[in-house]
């Protein structure tokens, strides 16, 4: 009988689980459905089940959550999240270790994502900026080692960088955040306004149903208002990056989420961008590089979360 540690990533429709052995390897998996409108106990309860069912003989060591929201990561509470209607101040810490019994931990799924990344990812740093691309912009920073929180726990938003103080809300309330300019609701929306009747972008989306997969497919044929897109929002990606590289250093900033999928056509944007934006260092070591762990990291970083707040 082996020990593992189970790696929880909870998201609004789905719910994924999976168990991690010492080596970062996932031994097993599952998924639940969320079912937020049926509140945290039944969620835990499922979790717990589905946990057993796919753990059978394994030993369970330790148990990890990521979600999205405002999270108190040294007690474990949710303290609210945008997927979870209704979640507000839950103990999620405390009611997983009664009905575990093992060390548990519960963290923001950006910050989580981050630790996954620099656990397991092989990118030979101490010093590791990670943010996800999506519907939303998160970000989370290890530095020395250790994961950053802040004194508010809400260190690494880098979505809520702002770049025009007369911009658009963005759903957070302030103006001009970053995420209000590259999440993909924003690129599919640019992307409608701006394709032509008759480009190889409209052709695409008389078929199938635009996103930013399809936006990239686009883009890699040839069509130059998919190009141009991703370039804008590889500029601005840069621009804010710049903040992060002057205040925090970082030798390595890993690009995960599913518009990171889009790889060289955003990546490659992002760091022509950066250059621009970061004061000049002869010696400096800067790396921005396209997650090597994907929709692996939650999970991988979910179950060694336990040892961000012991080390």
């Amino acid at each position: 009988m082996s020990v593992n540690s189970l790696g929880v990533d909870v998201g609004g429709t789905n719910t994924s689980l999976g168990l991690v052995d010492e080596a970062g390897r996932i031994v097993a998996r599952g998924r639940i459905s969320t079912l937020m409108g049926e509140g945290p106990e039944s969620l835990v309860e499922r979790i717990a089940s589905k946990a057993l069912s796919i753990a059978k003989d394994e030993t369970i060591a330790q148990v990890g959550v990521g979600i999205a929201g405002l999270i108190d990561h040294h007690k474990g509470i949710v303290r609210f999240s945008p997927n979870l209607v209704g979640w507000k101040d839950v103990p999620l810490k405390e009611m997983l270790h009664e009905r575990f019994g093992v060390p548990v931990a519960v963290g923001n799924d950006a910050n989580v994502i981050a630790w996954g990344e620099y656990r397991f990812g092989g990118y030979g740093t101490e010093h590791l900026f990670c943010f996800t691309l999506g519907t939303g912009v998160g970000g989370g920073i290890v530095s020395d080692g250790r994961l950053i929180l802040g004194a508010n726990d809400a260190a690494g938003e880098f979505g809520h960088t702002p770049l025009d103080p007369d911009g658009s809300r963005c759903a957070c309330g302030l103006r001009g955040c970053l995420e209000s300019y590259v999440g993909s609701r924003h690129l599919v929306a640019l992307a409608k306004r701006r394709m032509k009747k008759r480009s190889h972008l409209a052709r695409l989306t008389s078929k199938e149903e635009l996103t930013p997969k399809l936006l990239a497919k686009a883009a890699r044929e040839g069509d130059e208002v998919a190009q141009r897109i991703f370039t804008e929002a590889g500029e601005r990606i840069g621009r804010a990056l710049g903040n992060v590289v002057q205040l925090l250093d970082p030798e390595v900033i890993v690009v995960n989420g599913g518009i990171s999928k889009a790889g060289d056509l955003i990546i490659k944007p992002i760091r022509e961008s950066l250059r621009h934006y970061t004061m000049p260092l002869r010696s400096r070591r800067l790396r921005v590089v396209k997650s090597k762990l994907g929709e692996r990291a939650g999970i991988l970083g979910a179950a060694f979360l336990p040892h961000a707040f012991t080390a």
